[in-house]
């Protein structure tokens, strides 16, 4: 009878954590951005632009657009000294690197780092993240 009970108790111990780990994996997705760097043309340094696939980075002029840049809690702009101060700051909420790479665009170099992070939604993987548009839309 004791081999019976405990047989039943541990099936039911794997099933409900079959079970817990089936509705974890459906909830949880896999999310990216991309970190590009290009050089400015006319100063030194880097225009960091941030790609999470859901809007355009650029105006028809290959400028990236004022409403996409990143502000902080108080709607100052976040100026980015190069790729790794990007990369902090993207670990810094909670994205994980993934890949790097290099391209040209035009006659200019393009570096590409990709981010991931794991969230139930777009909106959860991109908390703490703001762009001026999104702050001003917040505080109207």
């Amino acid at each position: 009878m004791n081999k019976y009970l405990i047989l039943c108790l541990f099936a039911f111990c794997f099933t409900l954590s079959f079970a817990q780990s089936q509705v974890n994996n459906e909830k949880i997705r896999r999310f990216y951005c991309e970190v590009k760097g290009i050089e400015k043309e006319l100063s030194s340094g880097l225009k960091i632009i941030f790609d999470f696939g859901d809007k355009a980075s650029y105006n028809i002029w290959g400028d990236l657009s004022s409403k996409l840049k990143f502000v902080d809690e108080n709607g100052e702009e976040i100026k980015f000294n190069s790729m790794v101060d990007a990369a902090n700051y993207m670990v810094e909420k909670g994205w994980v690197f993934q890949q790097a790479y290099s391209s040209a665009y035009g006659s200019r170099p393009v570096i590409h780092w990709i981010f991931y992070k794991d969230a139930n939604s777009f909106e959860v993987a991109r908390k703490g993240i703001l762009t001026k548009d999104e702050y001003k839309k917040l505080n109207k």
